[in-house]
Parts: C-alpha cells; structure tokens; sequence
C-alpha cells in the first residue's frame, strides 16, 4: 500500500488519529505493555501574586502518555491535554518515557495545535537536547508533512529494515543536522565569491584561509549580535554597514573593510577597554559599545600583518545578504526553524572546510571532545563537593540496574543470540538488531559478557569512587545531574552551586571552539539541576539562598 497523501496525513493529524497515521506510514503497533496510558508524576514549583505578597508552592500532578507506534525501537508516544504543556513538564515527561523506550518521537496534542518533540543527543554525546516541530489544526503545515514523508516505510524494505536505519531515518529528518549541512553549501559559494574579492594577497592558498577567518570572524559576530551584545543591536553589521559609507564619504568602496572592520575586531573586540585605541574618533563612535571577546578569534593575524588587503563593500553587502536569510539562535534549545543554525556551525565548518595539512589546522570530532570533556570536568566537580562537605554522587550507583550503563552497552542484550555456531570474524545478520554498527560476532559476545560484569558490578556496590566510574566508562554525566537532583537542603544547593561557579574551563589551544562547547554540554544540566532542585525545596517551604 502507498504511503498516505499530504490530504490525508493532514486530516490524520487534524483528527488526532496518530495510530492510524502511523500505520500508514508503515509504523508497527507497540509493544503490548506500552499499549495503556502510562502515568507520568509531574512536579512544578508554582509562584502566584496573592494581594501585596508571593505564594509558592510545589504541585504535584500525574500526566498520562500512551504508546501508538513503534519502529525498531522508536516509539511515538502521545500527551493529549487541553493546552500544550510547559517545557519543564515536557523535560519530567520525555525522561519518563526514556526509560520504557530506547528512542522516542514525543507528540504533545492539544484542541488547536501539536507540539512534535525529538531528543536529538548533543554532539558531544553528552546529554539530549529537544528539537521543536509544531503542527497548528487545519493549517498546510508543509514542514512537518515533509518530515513524515521521509519516516514512511514500505513493505518492500521490510526484510533489509534495522534498527539503525530506521534511526537514521528519523533522526535526518527530525533533527537540525541538514540545516547546518544547507547553511554550509551555501557557505562555500560565498567563501569563493569573498576569497575572489580579497586584494592583496599573493598565495592563493593564504588568501583562501583568509577568507575562511574573515567568515568566522563575522559569524560570531552574528551570534552575539542577535543577543544584543553588541552596542544593543541586533542588526549591528548590517545597520554599520551604510553609517560608514556615509560618514566616509560614497566614493570610499574600500571603506568599510579597511576604516571600520578591521579596528572592530583588533580594538574593540579584541582588547579590553582599557586598552583600546582608535586612530579615528568617528570610527570609534560608529563602533560604540563592544564587548571584550578574549580567546584570540580576534587579534591580528600573520597575514593581515604581512599584507595589506583590501576588499569592496560589494562583498559585504551580499555576504550581509546571505547571513540575514538565517536565524542566528544561541540558545541549545533548537526549534525546528528551516532557518535555524547554533554554533555548532563553526565547528562544523572548521572540520569540512580547513586545509588541514596545508595549514596545520585540525578539528576534533564532537563525540571525542565530549568524552573529554565529561572525563575531566565531572571528577573536578566531585571532588570538589567532596571538599564542600556533600555526599558521595556515587552512592546512586548500587542498586542502579544498568540506569549509569551507556545504552549502547546493552544494545540488543535482550533478545537472545541464536542457535548454533557462531563464526566470529563474520558480522551478524542486520536485521537481528543484535549487533552495533561494524561489530563481528566476537565483538558482539565480548560486549555481551563486558556488559552482565559491569552491570553485576555496579549494583553490588563495586564502584565507589568517581574515577573507578571512569574506569569502567560508566554515564558520569547522568550520575551527576541525578545526584544533584536528590540534594536535601538549601544550604547543600548553594554549596552545590557554588561549587559549579568556581570552575573556569580553559582551552589553551582554542581553534574552533569545539572543547569549549563540549563543557557547555557538560555544565548547563549540573547547573539546571541546581536551579530546579532549588526551586522545588524553597517552594516546599525552604530557604533558597540563590
């Protein structure tokens, strides 16, 4: 049978029929013990304005989410309510069903519109961030039709259907990855057409990579300028742009390169205030206020102090252009945007567009960078609270069942391996879901065995120190923000917070930003788990001190 029409998947959704969209989608029914609503506990700290005063309180509910679908692992669940819930309930809710399915599609449905939800894991690997779709009743919403397309399977790839296809499926087309992959093709073209503009420079080689910082350099200017760092103005380049050529006269096409932007980013952003100096004062008024941006991005580079380079306005007008068409979102809560790009684009192209040998540049992969990251931030942070008189975070180990394992460990440990001899340099059957991407059959059997150790080991009690977690490569981060979410006091909340303050995170060698996002990744749940554990015992009658 076709896949459904875009009618059809219309009135589907309109209706609230997601088990019958699904089906015609090619989805399977869930398993049997998802089938009933499943009740979800839910707690919010409440704050209401009662006369000249402030009431808090903690209330407590239980929301119900039910399974309608099911593919290698993925399961749709869906909350119907009357409108659509709070972030912080759509967090509680998606942890809850974390636990009952290895990968979940989380549709919320209200009477007017629906909130599709995908936990897309941070690069780094470390820890899940949501990426919004929303669907408004009887509206053409082609964008999440076009997403529902791409998840639709036909009978015919059935036998060659695995998990990790499937996966890969949904995650391409739910996910954010292939705007950053749009953004980029486009940021080639402009790289070429800036890098044929540049005058001055002798290599082509050198000015191709100067290109390439100029670009960085402006894309980060962008990202803080959306937030209204820069002189409190979210258009700041773009408004610059014609302040300059009128101030310096409309005969100066090479004014904005040489007069404004090169002082912007060696001055102004580049050294602290105290130690800016202007050789033109009306420059100086047309720049304004300008954070301090330390890191070396924008200090003067060796080929901007070998040769003296000149670029049109031209070129700006229409890289200016091509930025503008984006959202430019520094918050780790993507949305769905067909427009939307984080910074996790400079990073990215860092990696697809240096010359690596040429220029002696190289850019670590995201899921490295975590691992690093998580490896030498969390026992910073453990033996930390150690020494501020807390508990132990490793005490949540015994008993854990296999909650701190990595899920990948236990891939396909519950069905059993089968009968017969098993070849171990040959690679199972796909479709069996046993075997991890490029594992042979003696890998699949050492994980196995690797996996019922660790697990008997963790739950007897056998790991008691943070760098024995380490040792046997157990979720640190997921301990951590567990355990910061069973502090029992203000007063350990502050200790706690405080201990997160006191850290500073340096990347000696900082390229791309790549280690840097990584700790981002690392700290922000520690310090969202702080808040809101904070928050729940002010509201339940506590003195929080932050």
């Amino acid at each position: 049978m076709p896949g459904p029409s875009d009618q059809q998947m219309r009135e589907y959704l309109d209706s609230g029929d997601f088990g019958g969209l699904f089906r015609r989608l090619g989805w399977d029914n869930p398993a049997e013990g998802l089938t009933k609503p499943i009740k979800v506990p839910i707690r919010v700290h409440i704050k209401k304005s009662v006369e000249a005063s402030v009431e808090e309180s903690i209330e407590k509910s239980v929301e119900e989410t039910k399974a309608v679908a099911e593919k290698r692992g993925i399961t749709v669940w869906v909350v119907t309510k009357a409108e659509i819930p709070p972030r912080l309930v759509q967090h509680q809710i998606v942890k809850a069903t974390k636990r009952l399915s290895r990968d979940q599609l989380m549709v919320f449905s209200s009477p007017t519109e629906q909130l599709w939800l995908w936990p897309e894991q941070h690069p780094s690997g470390v820890g899940h961030r949501l990426v919004d779709h929303h669907y408004r009743m009887h509206q053409s919403n082609d964008a999440l039709l076009q997403r529902l397309r791409d998840v639709c399977f036909t009978v015919a790839e059935e036998p060659e259907l695995t998990a990790v296809k499937v996966l890969d499926r949904v995650r391409r087309s739910f996910n954010v990855e292939k705007v950053t992959k749009s953004f980029f093709g486009e940021f080639k073209d402009h790289h070429g057409r800036l890098t044929a503009h540049i005058k001055g420079i002798a290599e082509p080689d050198e000015q191709r990579w100067y290109a390439s910082v100029l670009m960085n350099r402006l894309m980060f200017v962008y990202f803080i300028q959306r937030k209204g760092f820069v002189d409190d103005n979210r258009d700041y380049l773009r408004s610059r742009l014609p302040v300059v050529q009128e101030r310096l006269g409309g005969n100066r096409f090479y004014g904005f390169f040489r007069q404004f932007l090169k002082p912007f980013f060696h001055e102004a952003l580049g050294k602290p205030p105290a130690d800016r100096c202007y050789d033109d004062p009306i420059i100086e008024e047309i720049i304004g206020g300008v954070p301090y941006v330390n890191g070396g991005i924008f200090e003067l580079h060796s080929i901007e102090d070998t040769y003296d380079i000149q670029i049109p306005d031209t070129a700006f007008e229409t890289l200016f252009d091509f930025f503008d068409q984006w959202r430019w979102h520094l918050d780790e809560r993507p949305t769905g945007d067909a427009k939307e790009i984080n910074p996790d684009i400079l990073g990215f192209i860092f990696e697809q567009y240096v010359n690596k040998k040429q220029q002696g540049a190289y850019y670590t992969k995201p899921d490295v960078t975590g691992y690093m990251a998580t490896s030498a931030i969390i026992p910073a942070v453990v033996d930390r609270l150690l020494d501020a008189g807390l508990e132990n975070p490793c005490v949540l180990l015994k008993d854990s069942s296999d909650n701190y394992l990595h899920d990948a460990m236990s891939y396909g440990t519950d069905k059993p391996l089968p009968e017969g001899d098993l070849v171990p340099s040959e690679f199972p059957d796909p479709t069996l879901n046993i075997a991890l991407a490029g594992e042979r059959w003696c890998d699949v059997t050492h994980r196995r065995s690797r996996y019922k150790a660790q697990k008997e080991l963790v739950n007897s009690g056998g790991v008691t120190d943070i760098n024995d977690a380490i040792t046997q490569n157990l979720d640190l981060a997921g301990l951590m923000t567990d355990y910061l979410y069973t502090l029992g006091s203000a007063e350990e909340c502050q200790r706690a917070f405080e201990v997160l303050r006191s850290l500073t995170i340096c990347d000696p060698t900082v390229g791309s930003g790549a280690f840097l996002l990584a700790a981002l990744d690392v700290l922000d749940p520690l310090y969202t788990a702080v808040a809101d554990r904070a928050e729940e015992i002010a509201g339940g009658g506590g003195d929080c001190l932050f």
